[in-house]
């Protein structure tokens, strides 16, 4: 392979598409793999046998919630430093499982079936009469981290759970909603692009390779 025939076959539209491709690769790969897993539900959790794990795929409709110890919210920051108002995009809810509890980051568009559900638990703690609200979500598990996992701790001590409790059970883990048939497109056409900018490079290669076809001026007739 001559580098210079690799070097001039680069140009702008095989650099954009394995740019873009890379980028969209880069960002879905792991989700991308955590939609191939088989899923664990929400009823499944509160088995003794099974445990959430970083990773987990989790799909199915969630049976309890114990309220939200934490808002998040987002903004749009502008060129001249300024930013947009705050728009609210979730909460973390507390989900009670087998092997104690985990967090449940929701869309906003899932809040208030979630904080309908909490009310309903609490009132099935009290009186025994079963949640009605139904919510489907699906998402993957992982590690909560930062001020957030201050915020779960003492959550759990404002429901009456113990230091040792809390650590008993493990790091926290958090399921975060994911829309994994997005996942799937973004990883396929990011692969798509990749693909066709090697193509598009080993075609540019193979014509610097073979030359243009056209004859060079010195060998065009009445060339001195």
């Amino acid at each position: 392979m001559k580098i210079g025939n690799l070097v001039r076959s680069v140009n702008r539209g095989v650099l954009t598409l394995l740019a873009f491709g890379g980028m969209l690769l880069y960002l879905s790969a792991a989700d991308f793999v955590v939609s191939f897993k088989p899923a664990v539900s929400f009823e499944e959790l509160l088995e003794e046998d099974k445990e959430l794990k970083p990773g987990s795929h989790v799909k199915g409709n969630v049976v309890y919630a114990l309220g939200y110890f934490a808002s998040e919210s987002t903004y749009t920051k502008r060129s001249d430093g300024s930013r947009s108002g705050s728009r609210k995009s979730g909460n973390y809810y507390m989900i009670p499982a087998a092997t104690g509890c985990f967090a449940l980051k929701c869309r906003q568009s899932d809040v208030e079936a979630l904080d309908g559900l909490s009310e309903e638990t609490f009132d099935y703690m009290m009186s025994g009469t079963e949640p009605s609200t139904e919510i489907f979500i699906e998402g993957k598990a992982e590690y909560l981290e930062g001020k957030l996992a201050g915020y779960y701790k003492e959550y759990l001590a404002d429901l009456g759970y113990t230091e040792d409790e809390a650590e008993q059970m493990g790091e926290p883990l958090v399921v975060r909603y994911v829309n994994f048939m997005a996942v799937r497109i973004g990883f396929v056409l990011g692969l798509v692009l990749v693909l066709l900018g090697i193509f598009l490079l080993r075609a540019g290669y193979l014509r610097e390779e073979r030359g243009s076809g056209l004859r060079k001026a010195e060998d065009l007739p009445g060339s001195p």
